[in-house]
């Protein structure tokens, strides 16, 4: 095993401007089935070979190394040929499995609901939507609408409360978090208190340090016009 600190490649113009694939089955270095490790300009300093990575002498191998596959016989590649059936058929298997469930899942009988917090894309509140915001401070639901401020679609959603005018100043929270709605969800969990019960409890994370008030959340909604 040589040490960590093997010299790399002269960097050369040409050294730099070669990309994978150029040294395949020649040198490690820039061959296609060179494979993690470190790796600068297209080359891989130090690496395992893809083909033999079943195969104990390819494990680690550096940029200069001259291609093991062409010194090794045809015997040699059995148990590496075998090894590599063996991961196809467990692939196989897998996908299998993955589309059994995906069977059983479309099969569920599954009403529309409002997306857990976590699972909102980055996207899902555009300028103007309307939503319903938990404030906190009188313990309701607050009508307003998403305006453009600070890490729109990234993470961040701003908005103007209605007949709060000081959230003209630039209000918003984190756009996976459970106190903000859209307008349609609002409507749903009113209609289906029990399923905004059960989506608070699926959604009951410490938010900066703190639990959610969920009963707080739960008894605003059922007031609230």
């Amino acid at each position: 095993m040589r040490d960590y600190e093997y010299p790399e490649p002269e960097w050369t113009a040409e050294n730099q401007n070669r990309r994978k694939g150029e040294t395949t089955l020649k040198q490690c270095g820039w061959c296609e089935y060179a494979s993690c490790g470190s790796c600068r300009h297209d080359c891989y300093l130090s690496t395992s070979c893809s083909l033999l990575k079943e195969y104990g002498v390819g494990r680690e191998v550096y940029w200069d190394t001259e291609c093991i596959v062409k010194k090794l016989g045809k015997d040699d590649f059995k148990s590496v040929i075998s090894s590599k059936n063996y991961a196809i058929k467990n692939h196989k298997d897998g996908i299998k499995s993955l589309q059994k469930e995906i069977a059983i899942i479309k099969g569920l009988k599954l009403k529309e609901k409002p997306l857990l917090p976590d699972n909102r894309p980055y996207d899902y509140y555009n300028l103007n939507d309307v939503i319903y915001v938990f404030f906190n401070k009188h313990k309701k639901w607050v009508k307003g609408k998403v305006v453009r401020g600070y890490r729109h679609q990234d993470g961040c959603v701003s908005y103007v409360l209605e007949d709060y005018p000081e959230s003209r100043k630039g209000w918003g929270c984190g756009a996976s978090v459970p106190w903000i709605l859209k307008e349609w969800e609002y409507k749903f969990f009113k209609k289906y208190p029990a399923d905004f019960k059960d989506w608070l409890e699926l959604s009951n994370r410490e938010y900066n340090g703190k639990k959610m008030p969920i009963k707080d959340y739960e008894k605003a909604l059922l007031v609230s016009n």
